[in-house]
């Protein structure tokens, strides 16, 4: 986020050496050098200092300082912005926030609307730093305060909805959950932040996902397609998913379901070795039997390799379905 080095006030700092019949016109000219002395050190705050008392001094002056009071005024706004960024570099986020806001205020004053804009830039990205600081400490309110502001900073930011996603999660908010982070995931597309869209995606998949799996627990299998579904609509590549929705499908005797499903998890798993399709082999072959398709069945049952399906699919072959 760095605007300016300190080299681009140095120009407008020339010291002065006219020195006026007016004891106060002196002081002027004395507080405006020191100024530029300071700069050499690269003491931003100290130039700030002395270049504010400088505009008050030569405003109580009047005509005759104000050569020197427009040159301080130019130099004001700009190093407030170096003052912001050097403190943004400290991480110290609050005191960067305020910082920003005094160069703000102070292109305001002295009407520089150009630095005014590079001020407010980085503004929704430090709210975003405190509120993420804030989710990471558990302190939701503040860390939905501050991110409620960034992303009113900038609706784009969708950064600031992932972590307001992040931050309803812990609070079991689920309405709100879901909400930001699908704003996320909608923002990040485009603006081109594919990493945050893609990790909204995740979160809000895993969500679903882990909610069925803990219906299926349950034995709850309608519930549990209802969020396996809700799983492959936030990510239509989560494998596993379709692999679930099959099994719910093969407990709830709906046949054909369950079959796409099964048939969606193994394309989506195309290379994958043989023992990470077992299960999925073993759904697809249960639904064909419930079908009483045993043909395919038996194809679908050949296939399972492993534990702790292969027992399972030998019954089916040599037992109940007496596959040739």
């Amino acid at each position: 986020m760095k605007c300016f080095k300190l080299l681009s006030v140095a120009a407008a700092l020339v010291g002065f050496t006219v020195i006026g019949s007016a004891q106060t016109l002196q002081e002027v000219t004395e507080t405006y050098n020191k100024a530029s002395e300071l700069l050499a050190k690269d003491d931003v705050n100290g130039v700030i200092t002395e270049l504010e008392k400088c505009v008050d001094l030569a405003k109580k002056v009047g005509a005759e300082a104000d050569e020197i009071r427009l040159k301080a005024e130019g130099a004001l706004p700009n190093l407030y912005l170096q003052k912001a960024d050097k403190v943004l570099d400290t991480k110290n986020y609050p005191a960067a926030l305020k910082a920003f806001e005094e160069a703000v205020a102070a292109s305001e004053k002295y009407n520089n609307p150009d630095i005014k804009e590079k001020a407010e830039s980085p503004i929704p990205q430090v709210y975003l730093a405190i509120g993420t600081g804030a989710y990471q400490a558990d302190n939701i309110d503040e860390a939905i305060k501050n991110l409620d502001q960034a992303t009113t900073l900038n609706p784009d930011l969708a950064k600031a909805y992932f972590i307001k996603g992040a931050t309803y999660q812990k609070q079991k908010n689920d309405a709100k959950m879901v909400e930001n982070y699908q704003l996320a995931m909608t923002k990040g597309e485009a603006t081109g932040d594919n990493a945050t869209a893609k990790s909204a995606k995740s979160a809000l998949s895993r969500y679903y996902y882990n909610n069925g799996i803990n219906a299926m627990k349950q034995k709850k299998f309608t519930d549990a397609v209802a969020e396996f579904t809700k799983t492959v609509e936030a990510d239509d590549t989560f494998a596993d998913a379709y692999y679930r929705l099959a099994s719910c499908y093969n407990n709830n005797k709906s046949w054909d379901n369950a079959i796409t499903n099964a048939e969606k998890a193994l394309q989506l798993k195309a290379g994958a070795d043989a023992k990470a399709l077992d299960g999925i082999y073993y759904e697809l072959g249960t639904a064909y039997a419930g079908k009483k398709d045993n043909g395919k069945a038996c194809d679908a049952f050949k296939k399972v390799t492993s534990e702790p399906y292969l027992k399972a699919a030998k019954y089916q072959i040599e037992t109940a379905l007496k596959c040739k």
